[in-house]
């Protein structure tokens, strides 16, 4: 079975959408050191952006746990509850683990490398097409000879040729 992780309201979305899902797989290393890849869900929920809780509905506290912003807030939203303080020591105990902290901050700054990288490489290559596709414009070829080179469609042909003039 397929571990899954579920972030909730972790990221932002257009105005005109009330919930928006994102999956994708990404690689972890288990606890057994191996390599393994889990699904990741990335939940935006509009209704509850910013909501807070006054823990007066155990099941909503428990859920606003998730979205608090601090540990301060976390115990807030328990308000002594035993379940819900084991979940804020939990937290409380992760965020002194130096060995969690580093494989934490390691990970933030690999995600971030690679995400640079392909944003990069993205632009290097749409900037390459741009380039042979000038090349080719001012040799006269036809759109869809240059569409074919360089996998554009001839739409964005027609506009490279116009930033051209």
């Amino acid at each position: 079975m397929k571990k899954i992780k579920i972030n909730i309201n972790k990221f932002s979305c257009p105005e005109d959408e009330k919930t928006i899902i994102k999956r994708y797989e990404k690689e972890i290393i288990n606890d057994e050191g191996e390599r393994e890849n889990i699904l990741v869900c990335d939940v935006f929920l509009d209704p509850l952006k910013g909501v807070r809780y006054d823990g007066t509905n155990k099941d909503d506290a428990m859920l606003a746990l998730l979205g608090a912003d601090s540990l301060e807030e976390m115990k807030e939203i328990a308000n002594g509850d035993k379940t819900m303080m084991e979940v804020v020591h939990a937290f409380e105990d992760m965020l002194n683990d130096e060995e969690f902290i580093n494989e934490y901050k390691g990970n933030v700054k690999e995600n971030a490398y690679k995400e640079g990288y392909d944003e990069g490489f993205d632009d290097g290559c749409w900037a390459e097409k741009v380039i042979i596709s000038r090349r080719l414009l001012n040799k006269d070829f036809d759109y869809g000879f240059i569409g074919d080179i360089t996998n554009l469609s001839i739409e964005e042909v027609k506009r490279i040729e116009s930033e051209l003039n």
